[in-house]
């Protein structure tokens, strides 16, 4: 059940943090909320505030669908309530760039047939219902956090895709993983690199190499471990692409990525589960690698109020 708590964000994936266990260097740790593209805090689109069918203000528009200016002053009251803005001109960018996001992400679940229905949605309100207490519980925490009764389904519901957007995308997860442990030595220029691999062919040791030239400062002490991976767990994307071509034992390199040049050798390949602390992150990226098309392809007007 999403707890009270969680659900007074506008957006939530249920996703306990963690520390640990990813490949340091070329992974960021874990964090207990998805981080998306920010959108620009540029300036409205249209100097034309138009209105809805029943005569509301828009303050923006997502593809065609609208967001009016009484929902955002809603949820800006809200973001009030949570935070003490230094900025007022941008705290209201920050809620609007969320109200946008969630109204693309109901867009996107749409487009790939990701469906809450109305039953859903009353299971956990009745479970929320009964957390707070009872049904006069239940008016005053939604009189605390300034939602009425008929707007509240429709925030549980986009808590509700999210959350199943996300397990979509993480499905393969699962049980039992093809993953990767490797090892790596991060060099400034292919020729460093070229030098190394000359190194490791005449017999001298990887992990000592990892420790006098890698430039990876948080795995070089480990020898250039970069712990277990799955194929898409990496942020450097060709290297956890040559890892998975290679048999355990096998050395590649130059690797060539945005952070230098790397040899790499994979130490072992097993299908294994994914510890929990790595699901969050691997699910944080996938959800944000969803959202990028999405932005890129969205029309997103911004009006004056």
């Amino acid at each position: 059940m999403t707890s009270l708590k969680m659900i007074t964000a506008t957006f939530v994936l249920l996703l306990a943090a963690g520390c640990g266990g990813a490949p340091a260097a070329t992974q960021s740790p874990a964090s207990n909320t998805i981080s998306t593209p920010t959108l620009v805090a540029a300036q409205p689109t249209n100097a034309v505030q138009p209105t809805n069918e029943t005569g509301d203000k828009l303050v923006a528009k997502v593809n065609g669908e609208g967001i009016t200016e009484p929902e955002f002053d809603r949820a800006l009251a809200r973001k009030l309530q949570e935070v003490e803005a230094a900025s007022p001109d941008t705290l209201k960018t920050d809620v609007l760039n969320q109200m946008i996001e969630e109204r693309l992400i109901i867009q996107g679940a749409q487009a790939q047939n990701i469906v809450v229905t109305d039953a859903d949605v009353q299971t956990e309100l009745q479970a929320q219902i009964q957390e707070a207490g009872g049904d006069a519980g239940w008016k005053d925490w939604l009189k605390t956090n300034l939602y009425t009764a008929e707007e509240f389904p429709q925030v549980l519901r986009t808590s509700l895709i999210s959350n199943k957007v996300r397990d979509t995308l993480t499905a393969d997860l699962e049980g039992n993983v093809k993953q990767v442990h490797a090892r790596h030595i991060l060099l400034r220029t292919e020729s460093d690199a070229k030098d190394i691999l000359t190194k490791l062919t005449n017999g001298e040791d990887f992990a000592a190499l990892a420790a006098q030239y890698s430039q990876d400062e948080t795995t070089r002490e480990r020898g250039g471990d970069l712990g277990w991976f799955t194929s898409d767990e990496l942020l450097t994307p060709q290297l956890s692409d040559t890892a998975f071509k290679l048999q355990a034992g096998q050395i590649a390199g130059p690797i060539a990525t945005e952070l230098g040049y790397h040899v790499i050798q994979v130490i072992e390949i097993a299908d294994r589960p994914v510890e929990p602390e790595r699901r969050v992150y691997i699910s944080q990226t996938r959800f944000e690698n969803w959202l990028k098309p999405l932005y890129a392809k969205a029309v997103i007007e911004r009006y004056t109020g």
